[in-house]
C-alpha cells in the first residue's frame, strides 16, 4: 500500500492557525522578464499582436456586443499568432507558457474585450488545460495539436441546471455500454462557453465505482466530440453581458464514449475539475485586475475632461477618494495575482485557497470599478453609444464565473478551519463538559495563546521602516484570526457547517490578510531593488491599502463577537424567515396598499426545471 501524498503547504491555510509562513511569501517573486526573458518576449509579442488587431479594427467590442458573436476572422487571427496555443505544451505544438505568462496574456485579452477573454479562458484555461492535466499521451497527441493550431475550439462542460458547477454532485450519468467498450452518457449541461462551435469538449458525469465493498457514484471526466451520436446543442443563451461570447446548452442522449476517451481515472473526475478551475481562477483574477487598470484609466481621463461646477470632476475630493481607492485595491489585486502565479509555477505549494481569494477579491473590484465609472459618467454612463454601460454589464459575470464568490468564501473558510478543528479533537471530550475539565481547557487555551504570540507567528524578515506598523498589524490580525477560528469551532462544533455567516467572516478576514501581506511583500521587493525614493507611488498605494484593509478586517472581526455577531445574525435569520413565510415583502405600505402582481421570472424557472426533468 503506497504512502499517502504529502500535504503541500499553504500560506493562507496557515494563517487560520496564526502561523505566518513567510518562506511561502518572501521574497516576493521577481517579474517574468527577470525569471524567464525568452518567455517575457513571447508575452510581449502576443500582446503586440493583440493591440494590432484593435488598431486595425479587427477587434471591435461594440460590434461583438451588438451582433452577439465573435467573428470567425478574429478567431483565425488568434490562432495565427498563437493565442489559442498558450496553455498547450510545446511538444504538442503549443507555446507552453507558465502560469505567470498565461495569466499576463489572458489579462491583456480580457482587459481589451471581456468576451474574447471568455473565449480564451474556456479554450486555453479549461478545455485544453483539462487535457494537459489528465490526458494520456495518445489523447494529447490526437487533440492538442489541432487545438493549438486553432483548427477547432475546446470547451469545458461541467455546469448543470440542477447543481451549477458543483462537480461532486452533478446529476449527469454514465453507465458501462452493453458491449463493455465504453460508456453511455445521459444528461444536460448549460452555460457552456464555446459549446456550440467546439470540436473537443471536456465533460463530467457520475459513474458507478466500488468503494469499501459498495457501489457508489463518483464523477468521471470524459472527452467528447459533437460528431458522437447522442450529442446535440439545445440552443444558446442571450445574456446581460459578455454578449460576444456564446454559451450553449448541451444534451447527452445515450451518448456513447469509448474507453479511450475517459479523461484521467474513472471516479477521479473531481480532481480534474478542481485542478483546471484553480488555473481558471488565477487567469480570471488576472483578467479582472487588468480590467480594473484599464477602467481606472478611463475614469481618470473622463474625470479630467468633464467640467462641472467650475472645475474638472477630478478636482473634487469625492472623485479623488474613488480614484485612490480603486488604484490601491488594483495594486493589491495585482500583488495577489503575481504571488499566486509564481506559486503555481513552482508547484510546491497548495494554492487552492489563494486562488479562490484572488478571484473573489479581483472580481469584486472590477465590478465596483465599472460601477464607479458609470456613476462618474452620469447619463452618458447609462446609454449607448458610450461604452460605460457595456463595461458594467461585462464586469458582472466575473463574480459568478469559476465558482460564485459566496461559495468561494465558504470554500476558503471551511478549508481554513480544518487544521484547527483537527487540533481541537484532542480536547473534544473536555469541551463537552468545560466546567469539570476547566484546568485542561484553560491550559490548552493558554498554550495556544503563547503559540500565537511566539516567534513563528512573527515575520523574521527586515522591512522598510514605514511598513513596520502595518507588518505589526498583520501579525496581530493573524493571531486574532486564529483565535476567532478556534472560538468558532469550540462554540459551534459540527454546526459550524451551517453557520455560514461565521465562516464567511473568517474567510473575509483571511482574504484581507492575504491581500495585505502580498502587497507589503511586493513593495518591499521594489524598495530593496530600487530604494524607497524611487518607490513613492508604490509605498503610498501600499499604505493606503493597508489602512483600508485593516478597517475592513476589524469590522469583520467585530461581527464575530458574541455581543454583536450573534445578535445581528439572529435578527437576520428571523427577518429572512419572515420573508420566506410571506413570499417576499409583506409589511404595511407607508403610502397606500395596492395589489402588485409578481414578476414573470418564476415561470421561467419552472420551465427550466421541467425541461431538465425531461432530459434522460
Amino acid at each position: 500500500m503506497s504512502a499517502p501524498a504529502a500535504i503541500k503547504p499553504s500560506f493562507l491555510r496557515d494563517l487560520f492557525t496564526g502561523n505566518i509562513n513567510e518562506a511561502l511569501l518572501l521574497p516576493y517573486p521577481a517579474p517574468l522578464d527577470v525569471r524567464d526573458p525568452d518567455e517575457a518576449r513571447t508575452v510581449r509579442r502576443l500582446v503586440d499582436a493583440l493591440n494590432e488587431m484593435v488598431t486595425s479594427g479587427l477587434i471591435d467590442s461594440r460590434r461583438f456586443d451588438e451582433q452577439e458573436f465573435i467573428d470567425e476572422p478574429v478567431i483565425q487571427a488568434f490562432a495565427a499568432c498563437g493565442l489559442l496555443a498558450i496553455s498547450i505544451p510545446k511538444e504538442y505544438g503549443g507555446l507552453g507558457l507558465s502560469a505567470s505568462a498565461y495569466a499576463r496574456v489572458f489579462g491583456a485579452v480580457a482587459a481589451i474585450d471581456a468576451s474574447l477573454g471568455v473565449l480564451i479562458g474556456v479554450h486555453c484555461g479549461l478545455g485544453s488545460k483539462a487535457l494537459v492535466i489528465a490526458g494520456t499521451d495518445a489523447q494529447k497527441q490526437r487533440y492538442l495539436p489541432m487545438l493549438a493550431r486553432g483548427e477547432t475550439l475546446a470547451a469545458y462542460a461541467l455546469t448543470e441546471p440542477e447543481t451549477g458547477s458543483d462537480a461532486q454532485h452533478i446529476v449527469s450519468r454514465a453507465e458501462r455500454s452493453p458491449d463493455g467498450t465504453g460508456w453511455i452518457l445521459n444528461g444536460r449541461k448549460h452555460w457552456i462557453g464555446n459549446g456550440q462551435r467546439a470540436g473537443v469538449i471536456a465533460t463530467f458525469a457520475q459513474t458507478p465505482i466500488e468503494r469499501n465493498g459498495e457501489i457508489v457514484q463518483r464523477p468521471t471526466a470524459f472527452i467528447i466530440r459533437p460528431d458522437m451520436p447522442g450529442f446535440r446543442v439545445d440552443g444558446t443563451v442571450r445574456k446581460l453581458g459578455i454578449r460576444g461570447s456564446t454559451q450553449a446548452e448541451l444534451v447527452y442522449e445515450n451518448l456513447f464514449v469509448p474507453d479511450d476517451h475517459v479523461l484521467g481515472e474513472v471516479g477521479k473526475g473531481f480532481r480534474v475539475a478542481v485542478n483546471a478551475l484553480n488555473g481558471g481562477r488565477l487567469s480570471l483574477a488576472s483578467g479582472c485586475m487588468q480590467g480594473s487598470k484599464r477602467l481606472l484609466g478611463e475614469f481618470a481621463r473622463y474625470a479630467e475632461a468633464r467640467t462641472q461646477f467650475g472645475g474638472p470632476l477630478a478636482s473634487f475630493e469625492i472623485t479623488q477618494r474613488k480614484m485612490a481607492t480603486i488604484a490601491s485595491e488594483t495594486y493589491a489585486a495585482e500583488s495577489m495575482v503575481g504571488a499566486l502565479a509564481a506559486a503555481m509555477d513552482g508547484d510546491e505549494v497548495d494554492v487552492a485557497l489563494e486562488a479562490a481569494c484572488a478571484k473573489v477579491f479581483a472580481s469584486d473590484l472590477v465590478w465596483r470599478t465599472a460601477d464607479e465609472l458609470v456613476q462618474l459618467a452620469g447619463g452618458r454612463g447609462f446609454v449607448k453609444p458610450w461604452p460605460y454601460e457595456r463595461y458594467l454589464r461585462d464586469a458582472r459575470i466575473n463574480r459568478i464565473f469559476e465558482g460564485a464568490n459566496e461559495i468561494l468564501r465558504l470554500f476558503v473558510g471551511l478549508n481554513g478551519i480544518q487544521g484547527p478543528a483537527e487540533e481541537l479533537k484532542e480536547i473534544a471530550g473536555a469541551l463537552r463538559n468545560p466546567i469539570q475539565n476547566w484546568v485542561l481547557v484553560s491550559s490548552y487555551a493558554a498554550d495556544r495563546v503563547k503559540t500565537a504570540l511566539g516567534k513563528r507567528d512573527r515575520f523574521e524578515a527586515a522591512w522598510y521602516a514605514g511598513f513596520r506598523k502595518h507588518v505589526t498589524y498583520v501579525e496581530k490580525h493573524a493571531a486574532e484570526l486564529a483565535k476567532a477560528t478556534q472560538d468558532a469551532i469550540t462554540k459551534h462544533r459540527k454546526e459550524i457547517l451551517n453557520r455560514q455567516l461565521v465562516v464567511e467572516r473568517l474567510a473575509d478576514m483571511a482574504m484581507e490578510l492575504y491581500a495585505r501581506t502580498t502587497t507589503l511583500a511586493r513593495t518591499q521587493r521594489l524598495i530593496d531593488e530600487r530604494g524607497a525614493a524611487a518607490c513613492t507611488r508604490e509605498i503610498a498605494l501600499t499604505e493606503l491599502f493597508c489602512l483600508q484593509s485593516g478597517r475592513r478586517f476589524r469590522a469583520h472581526h467585530a461581527e464575530l463577537d458574541g455581543s454583536v455577531g450573534a445578535t445581528i445574525d439572529d435578527l437576520r435569520r428571523s427577518v429572512a424567515a419572515q420573508v420566506r413565510t410571506d413570499g417576499g415583502y409583506a409589511s404595511v405600505d407607508a403610502l397606500l396598499e395596492v395589489v402588485v402582481p409578481p414578476l414573470p421570472a418564476w415561470s421561467l424557472v419552472r420551465q427550466e426545471q421541467e425541461k431538465a426533468l425531461r432530459t434522460p
